[in-house]
């Protein structure tokens, strides 16, 4: 009985030693139940809901009855509990009809969003849909359509209502099993069909003067549309993702010299744009009021500053496009300068598990994009190590300007390790020289670009915006230079194998619970961080790969992936060699497929016996294949991949199985209506 005690006991000291991180943890058990909701293989019914729901109440309740170091692991099981009950009533909330099957004709609806593919085509969002003669209880909310030839001659606006004739489909899967889940996506952005269309565009009815819910993107349009018109092409497309959050104007080529230079968080609106408009907003703010003496002796100046930046920050926010990046870093500054009103303490990890809790409760399917994990990543280990910097007295005697210098050294060191692992499970790149071209190119951003942007944007209304595109136009060149130069370097980067299910989840939990655990216990979160990143290494990548189509096959000969066809399916080539770490073009990848391997088209038969060869049918015409996949058994599976046994036999697993039975992949849970049967819909 004493034994027990002393082991309550440690329980017990250990858990009231976190009472200072409970906020913190329950952050960490908020996300941790959104993870478990979107890890499970199955949708969970309604029974689970009201039983997550339930033991949420639960433990918050028995926590403040109690109110012990037990009532803290209550509170991070309760987040944990609410966290899984949320992101399934989220899931279900947003449910709409999904296109059962390909559809051609006739095309009307709404442009709500113009942004452009990954092919550089212009594609337009429509929602207030009619598909032909399809039912509207059928018809999906939203549908995005690339604009192909001569579909480009004649560009709609926000708002506008359109014709087209277009071929849409469902929202496809993933390219492999375990690959990226467009169709989760395309969910929870209410998205329910995808297409093209190659004729022209028809505005049946211009888009009305009160735009309702679509005039900030309307304002966003003209305002990028004016930038883009007045700016040199090269940083036109720069200077309207950093203002309006629109990459419309953006080229691709420039996305990649970025990307390749660890510059790529310059274009999205996130902490570092945020915090730089703020802050320049208070400062320059508390320097025109500091100019009157009376303002200074009876206003409270620098209350009224804040107040000022919080206004502004919030119009970017909704002018940027509210992005999940853009979300954490309002409510970042917000908490800042709502610290200054009250006289408190700012920049804490407090704020951001506010933060996250927050962005999570608007949108808790966030948790599993790169925006919210290298957002939050960033801004964590950076919150971390300056508040240890903090402490070095002896840095108070170095001159400004070497103090600025190591911060923005210590800042791209720290921000680069913090967002790597993710960049690299997401992108599949590592840059090598990011510390480089941030520490020059972020002062540029901060000195010359901002300031820019808001001289701009003040003489707008007196037609005296050129003067701030000039600044841009500027600075943008020279941080493009700086990346071209970076990326350019040899060996500036390293292609990465994507990593094995799962992988980033346990290593993001691993380091957390080392953050945030007070006592010894925190580093044998050591132990499970290697574990997982000596398994993302190790692991090796499929011997066979084919498409759900059945047109396209790849296979990894002597450690490189080689296709069966040099064009066509390019979404999908391009998919698996990234994912390989070899994102070489689908042409120098095409080779002779291995004698073990047949493919049979064009209503032929296998020439040899099934015993002999895998065999791929590649046309409905053709006999089924004993032993081998035909298109029947590829649609049904989405797409197979395969690995080489010990015995030399192949092991397979399908995009089906790999996806699992959810409401964005199963219409079988899915009503006609696009409800869904679980009842737990917002009506």
């Amino acid at each position: 009985m004493q034994h027990w005690s002393w082991i309550w006991a440690a329980v017990e000291s250990a858990l009231q030693a976190q009472a200072q991180n409970l906020m913190h943890w329950t952050a960490f058990g908020f996300g941790l139940g959104i993870a478990a909701y979107f890890g499970v293989p199955r949708e969970p019914g309604p029974l689970v809901f009201l039983a997550a729901s339930l033991s949420a109440g639960l433990c918050v309740g028995l926590a403040i009855r109690f109110r012990t170091g037990i009532a803290r692991l209550l509170i991070v099981i309760a987040a944990l509990a609410g966290g899984f009950a949320w992101s399934q009533y989220r899931a279900h909330a947003v449910s709409g009809p999904v296109l059962s099957e390909r559809f051609y004709g006739a095309v009307q609806g709404r442009v709500v969003g113009i942004d452009r593919s990954l092919s550089e085509k212009p594609r337009l969002t429509l929602d207030h849909l009619v598909l032909g003669s399809l039912p509207q209880r059928v018809t999906p909310n939203r549908l995005r359509v690339a604009l192909h030839g001569r579909a480009q001659e004649n560009m709609p606006q926000i708002g506008d209502i359109v014709l087209l004739a277009a071929h849409v489909s469902p929202p496809p899967g993933p390219a492999e099993p375990y690959g990226y889940d467009f169709q989760r996506q395309a969910w929870f952005a209410q998205l329910g069909t995808v297409g093209y269309t190659r004729s022209p565009v028809m505005i049946w009815r211009a888009a009305p003067a009160d735009q309702g819910g679509l005039i900030v993107q309307k304002w966003r349009q003209k305002i990028g549309a004016h930038m883009a018109a007045h700016m040199p092409a090269r940083t036109a497309g720069v200077a309207v993702a950093i203002t309006v959050g629109d990459r419309m104007y953006l080229d691709r080529e420039v996305q990649q010299t970025l990307r390749a230079a660890n510059l790529s968080h310059l274009l999205a609106i996130s902490g570092l744009h945020m915090g730089l408009l703020t802050s320049l907003v208070f400062f320059l703010t508390r320097a025109l009021l500091s100019c009157l003496p009376y303002l200074i002796l009876n206003w409270p100046i620098k209350k009224i500053a804040a107040l000022m930046s919080i206004g502004v920050g919030a119009g970017y926010l909704m002018l940027s496009g509210a992005s999940v990046a853009t979300e954490r870093a309002y409510i970042m500054a917000f908490t800042i300068f709502a610290a200054v009103l009250l006289e408190r303490r700012a920049i804490t990890l407090h704020a951001l598990a506010i933060a996250a809790i927050l962005v999570l409760l608007l949108r808790p399917e966030a948790l599993l994009g790169p925006g919210f994990q290298m957002s939050f990543a960033a801004t964590g280990l950076l919150i971390i190590v300056f508040n240890a910097m903090s402490q070095w007295t002896w840095t108070a005697r170095w001159p400004s300007g070497t103090r600025y210098l190591m911060g923005s050294v210590v800042s791209a060191v720290v921000a680069g390790l913090a967002t790597a692992p993710i960049a690299a499970a997401h992108f599949k790149i590592l840059p090598h020289y990011g510390v480089l071209a941030n520490v020059v190119a972020v002062p540029i951003m901060g000195f010359v670009v901002k300031p820019s942007a808001i001289l701009a944007a003040a003489l707008a209304p007196f037609g005296g915006e050129a003067l701030g595109f000039w600044g841009m136009t500027l600075g943008l060149g020279a941080i493009l230079d700086v990346a071209s130069h970076v990326a350019d370097l040899p060996q500036s980067v390293s292609h990465i194998k994507a990593p094995p299910p799962g992988i980033l989840g346990l290593l993001a939990a691993s380091v957390l619970f080392g953050i945030l655990w007070q006592g010894r216990l925190r580093y044998l979160a050591v132990i499970p961080a290697c574990a997982t990143l000596i398994c993302w290494v190790m692991s090796p990548r499929p011997d066979v790969l084919i498409s759900g189509d059945g047109r396209l096959v790849g296979v990894m000969v002597q450690g490189t992936r080689v296709l069966n066809v040099a064009k066509g399916s390019g979404f999908v080539a391009r998919s698996w060699l990234e994912n390989d770490g070899n994102p070489i073009s689908q042409k120098s990848a095409y080779g002779a497929m291995p004698s073990w391997l047949e493919i049979v088209d064009k209503g032929s038969h296998p020439m040899r016996p099934c015993q002999a060869a895998l065999v791929v049918v590649q046309d409905w015409r053709s006999e089924p294949a004993c032993g081998g996949f035909d298109l029947e058994a590829l649609a049904t599976a989405g797409g197979v991949a395969g690995r080489f046994d010990s015995s030399g036999r192949l092991q397979w697993i399908t995009v089906r199985q790999a996806i699992g039975h959810r409401l964005w992949n199963s219409a079988e849970l899915r009503d006609a209506k696009g409800h869904d049967p679980a009842g737990l819909k917002a009506r």
